[in-house]
This record gives structure tokens, sequence and C-alpha cells, in this order.
């Protein structure tokens, strides 16, 4: 496994609870940064805390589909510290069924919560980071986001969507010391 110095890097994870969040917040503590967890679900929370038992992990209470949260959750950050580094993880699955039979209100949480939320937490930080002279950003995709999938139209377009998204804030932020990138995993076993 590779070794990365993150000792005076301030990190946000979100979805960073449970899942790929949790492995990501584990692996940054690791590394030595200095973690704040955003999640809505307390006790997965609670538990991770527990889990982790670590004084550089800390979290908030935030709803990622909710940009009046996130930016007042980035100020009380931001009095204090930088934001260095920006995980955008929460996400869902949404039901699997045809085009034609997908619920229109599943189809509309699966957006706001994989692709929405993405873009408010990018148009909240990334002023945040161009003022620091530093960010990195990090968009967890997924393959769906590449290749069209059987029966999970709402959780692929959102994929789809947020790969260009994370392109387009690339390509944005490529002047400043700033990088945006999106990973695209398949099924994995956290």
């Amino acid at each position: 496994m590779n070794n990365y110095n993150l000792k005076s890097r301030v990190a946000i994870v979100t979805g960073g609870a449970q899942g790929f969040g949790f492995a990501i917040t584990k692996r940054f503590l690791e590394s030595g940064a200095e973690v704040i967890i955003w999640d809505i679900d307390q006790k997965a929370v609670d538990e991770a805390l527990k889990e982790l038992s670590s004084e550089k992990c800390s979290h908030q209470i935030v709803d990622v589909t909710n940009f009046d949260d996130i930016t007042k959750n980035i100020e009380k950050i931001t009095k204090k510290k930088n934001i260095d580094i920006f995980i955008n993880n929460a996400g869902m699955a949404g039901k699997n069924t045809q085009v034609w039979n997908y619920p229109n209100d599943e189809w509309l949480k699966v957006m706001n919560l994989d692709l929405n939320s993405v873009f408010y937490c990018c148009k909240a930080i990334v002023p945040h980071m161009i003022k620091n002279n530093y960010g990195r950003i990090v968009n967890i995709a997924s393959t769906h986001g590449l290749i069209g999938s059987l029966n999970k139209s709402a959780y692929t377009a959102s994929k789809h969507g947020l790969v260009g998204l994370t392109k387009v804030t690339a390509l944005e932020t490529a002047e400043d010391p700033i990088t945006c990138n999106s990973l695209c995993p398949g099924f994995v076993l956290t």
C-alpha cells in the first residue's frame, strides 16, 4: 500500500461513516490527516468514531442535498482552519427497474444525492480553496458512470453526470493549485 504524508491537511469526507467513505476516512487518518466526517446518520457516525478512536477525527451532521446546510458547515470549519481535501462520497443506488417503471420520486432522490449534492459541495468549497491557493477534490462516481447499466437508470445517469461535472470543475480550476478528479470503482468490499 502506498504511504502518503497528509499531516498538515484537513479533509472532509461526505458519507464518511460507512462503506467507501469510512475506508477513505480511515486511510486519511492513517496518513496523518485531520478528517471531518459529514453524514446524516448519527448512529453510523457514533459507531465510526468509536471504531476509529482518533482525536484527529470529528464530525458534522450535514444534509449534503441542502446547499445552505453545506455552506453553514463549511463556514464553521473555515473560521478556524483551511479545508484542503474534499471527498464527495455520499450517495445511493436507488431502485433497480426499467426506465418506464422507475418511480419519479425515487429518480429525484438519487439525482439529488448522487449529483446535485456534489454540485452544491463543489460550488461551496471551490471559492475557499481558491482563496487558500490549494485544494484537492475527489468525486466518487462509479463504473456505471462510464457505461450503461441494465435497470439502473437513475444511478447510471447521475454517475455519468458526476463524471461530466468533475471534468468541468477540473477545467475551471486548472489555473489554480486545485485538482478535481473522479474515481469510478466497481463493486468492492471495503
